[in-house]
């Protein structure tokens, strides 16, 4: 009789629900038995394992003591050059960052920094290579040449940011590394006095909902995909606990969205002062992706088709049906080069019914073919 696969989920160093829900997804798909208590304790449950899925720190302890004597295969889903990875595409999340603080009209930008880390430094980078220079102002808050060891205190990385914060010309939009320091950027924000997102827009990653939706103000933040971070581990575990060679080069995933909340939306505020278009474009934001056309949108604006249709001209430039376009051409630019995605699934990723339909707007957007695009050097 054939023993079902055990494997073990080791997140101590971090935890998320979205990750935890991949792996077990998988692990459901598979039949294996997955024991996740480990998060709650550090007790290691006394079984014969097969494989080893978690969040691991650089020189993680538990690899020395116990993955590398017992010769397991096993995924790190986090940073860890001891072992094979599944991560964040990291300098997606910038960039997908700075295309929707671009959107909003912000020209002031900066990047909040914890550790200095790698992840921090890429999203960093890659919303710094987004702004135009003669334009915009980019800054690094709490910012340092080589990554901490030590942690860092409270007290002393709110100092850096109050002072940063104050200094900083307004508005400004602030990328935090995660959900639970963007609460912080909040939090010196309102303190201070500041209007946010009027003064400070504020942009956290990871999307959790438990933290993002009962801040004072809720969070706009971007989804980076856990659950397929995951997913996709438990896969590559299953391809190592088969004796398959593992990648040489970490699998990275595409984030999903930005998940737009009021930190960030100045639709309402300064840009479109008309509250049906605001929830127009806020409608057409949240749905591109699906069949919508422009009845719907008329709909959740709560007026008229054509009133709406000559509303929107007025104050956006364009009609909704462009709005609902450029949006799903924003997001098939993107999947084109941060993926190797085909062409049909980009499209109906995107929000276009077929392929043939995605090619004929893209080319007339853009001027040239999908392919030619991916093709193109940066």
């Amino acid at each position: 009789m054939t023993s079902v696969p055990r494997v073990l989920m080791f997140m101590q160093s971090y935890y998320s629900v979205g990750l935890h829900r991949g792996i077990a997804q998988y692990a459901r798909e598979v039949g294996w038995h997955l024991n996740a208590s480990m998060y709650r304790n550090n007790d290691l449950p006394q079984r014969k394992w097969h494989g080893v899925i978690g969040c691991f720190q650089q020189n993680d302890p538990f690899i020395k003591r116990f993955i590398q004597p017992n010769r397991l295969p096993a995924v790190s889903l986090t940073q860890c050059n001891a072992l094979p990875c599944v991560l964040p595409d990291n300098r997606g999340i910038g960039s997908m960052s700075a295309d929707h603080l671009l959107e909003l009209g912000y020209k002031h930008f900066a990047s909040y920094f914890w550790q200095s880390s790698t992840p921090e430094i890429l999203r960093a980078e890659a919303l710094q290579n987004r702004l135009n220079p003669t334009l915009h102002t980019f800054n690094k808050i709490n910012f340092r040449k080589t990554p901490r060891i030590r942690s860092q205190s409270t007290n002393g990385r709110l100092t850096v940011l109050k002072h940063a914060i104050k200094q900083l010309p307004k508005p400004v939009a602030i990328l935090a590394p995660f959900d639970d320091l963007a609460v912080e950027v909040m939090e010196v924000c309102l303190e201070m006095g500041l209007n946010v997102p009027k003064d400070v827009g504020i942009l956290g990653v990871n999307n959790d909902a438990l933290i993002c939706e009962f801040t004072p103000i809720p969070l706009s933040s971007v989804d980076n995909n856990e659950f397929r971070i995951g997913f996709k581990g438990a896969a590559l575990l299953d391809t190592l606990m088969r004796g398959e060679p593992p990648a040489t080069e970490p699998i990275l995933i595409t984030p999903k969205r930005v998940e737009v909340r009021k930190s960030t939306d100045l639709l309402d505020i300064t840009h479109v002062p008309d509250r049906p278009v605001a929830r127009a474009v806020r409608f057409i934001a949240d749905h591109y992706m699906e069949p919508i056309q422009t009845q719907h949108v008329a709909a959740a604006a709560g007026i008229s088709k054509r009133a709406l249709q000559d509303r929107f001209a007025l104050h956006m430039g364009r009609g909704v049906h462009e709005q609902i376009i450029l949006k799903r051409i924003e997001r098939a630019r993107f999947l084109l080069k941060a993926t190797t995605d085909k062409t049909t699934s980009i499209a109906l990723e995107s929000g276009f019914a077929s392929r043939e339909r995605f090619s004929v707007a893209f080319k007339q957007a853009t001027g040239m073919n999908p392919s030619e695009f991916r093709n193109l050097k940066a």
